[in-house]
């Protein structure tokens, strides 16, 4: 289910659907809900595009946006141990966290699974079962 690279974690999402995503009124906290029980929480800065953040027409897109995303699939999950996230979703947008934001934070968890959370610029790991390593 995750596969760890030098720098990264390839979290094995893909094809799962969106089934909730909410974000404050102060867009500062964020929550997505996948089937099967995984959650994704971003505390600060999170930043969604339409298309690649990296592209250089990519557009920020304001909060409310993120309800986008339910019945929306995961393309990509990827969790950096630099503490930076990017998830691609089926809608075309992309989702980053990123750990240049000293003051945000993230968390991918799947109880009884896997967490992986983000703070001050480090991405930690945590499987708490050997074969999903």
């Amino acid at each position: 289910m995750i596969d760890e690279l030098g720098d990264r974690w390839i979290i094995g999402l893909r094809g799962t659907p969106v089934v909730a995503a909410t974000q404050t009124s102060d867009g500062q906290e964020l929550t997505v809900t996948l089937a099967g029980g995984v959650v994704l929480e971003t505390f600060g800065p999170t930043l969604l595009t339409d298309g690649p953040a990296t592209a250089p027409d990519a557009v920020a897109l304001p909060g409310e946006e993120v309800v986008r995303l339910i019945g929306a699939t995961v393309l990509s999950a990827v969790a950096f141990k630099s503490g930076s996230l990017r998830m691609v979703f089926s809608t075309g947008h992309h989702l980053n966290v990123r750990s240049a934001e000293s003051e945000a934070t993230a968390r991918i968890r799947n109880d009884g699974v896997f967490e992986w959370s983000c703070r001050e610029g480090i991405g930690t790991m945590r499987a708490f079962r050997p074969e999903d390593l």
